[in-house]
């Protein structure tokens, strides 16, 4: 199978389409799935490695970073999120425990594709009140992608900046991620295969994802618009 014309996406469950929507479903272009809900930075750089070794793609779309935040943060929550969490490391998602060792690793996965084509989408708000401590956070991590992107003269897709300054003209809403995570099971029947992600966002007073987290409708075509105008002519 030739794969040179396609764009290949890696990234977490905002590319892979569960739960919420995924913006692969409006993007125009070809290009191939590789998202894996609950990734982490270290997850993707060892599963990039597997593809690079057997696929000719040239160009890829990379959206990682959400869970090494996250990660943590669910598994303090809840005993269940506990367990889901552990599960998710045995694995090999591993939350990266460091600004710093966070740093070392998104450099490590951008060195690996430093002769192919590179987009880099940066973390999306973690819920929609903006001045959450797990937000903090976010500006601080994709600041790292950000000045790694300059560094190395990656475009940087900065749809973080696209959602705050849609969140910042509507109500604030403090839903997030439920503490059941059977919650977040079901959210992924009634977004990703019942498409009901814009009434369970109005639901909880959400504006551009259905728990804080994964996006909605609206969500997800402004994350399509932005790597469309990005990508160009590819």
């Amino acid at each position: 199978m030739q794969l040179d014309n396609k764009i290949a996406c890696f990234g977490d469950s905002i590319t892979e389409d569960r739960p919420g929507i995924s913006y692969l479903r409006y993007l125009k272009k070809n290009y191939l799935n590789f998202g894996l809900g609950g990734d982490t930075l270290l997850g993707l750089t060892k599963r990039i490695d597997c593809y690079l070794s057997k696929h000719p793609c040239n160009t890829f779309i990379i959206e990682i970073g959400t869970n090494d935040i996250l990660l943590p943060f669910l598994r303090k929550r809840t005993g269940r999120w506990r367990k889901i969490v552990d599960r998710l490391i045995a694995r090999g998602s591993v939350p990266l425990a460091t600004r710093s060792d966070f740093a070392v690793e998104y450099e490590r996965l951008i060195c690996k594709l430093l002769d192919r084509k590179i987009f880099v989408v940066n973390i999306p708000c973690l819920g929609e009140n903006l001045e959450n401590d797990l937000n903090v956070k976010v500006r601080a991590y994709n600041e790292v992608i950000e000045n790694l992107c300059q560094k190395y003269g990656i475009t940087y897709i900065d749809f973080n900046g696209w959602q705050r300054e849609i969140i910042n003209n509507n109500p604030v809403s403090d839903y997030f991620i439920s503490e059941n995570p059977y919650v977040t099971l079901l959210d992924s029947l009634t977004t990703t295969y019942l498409g009901l992600s814009s009434w369970i966002s109005k639901k909880r007073k959400l504006v551009l994802t259905v728990d804080g987290v994964h996006l909605n409708k609206r969500g997800a075509k402004g994350l399509a618009d932005l790597i469309e105008k990005n990508v160009g002519g590819i």
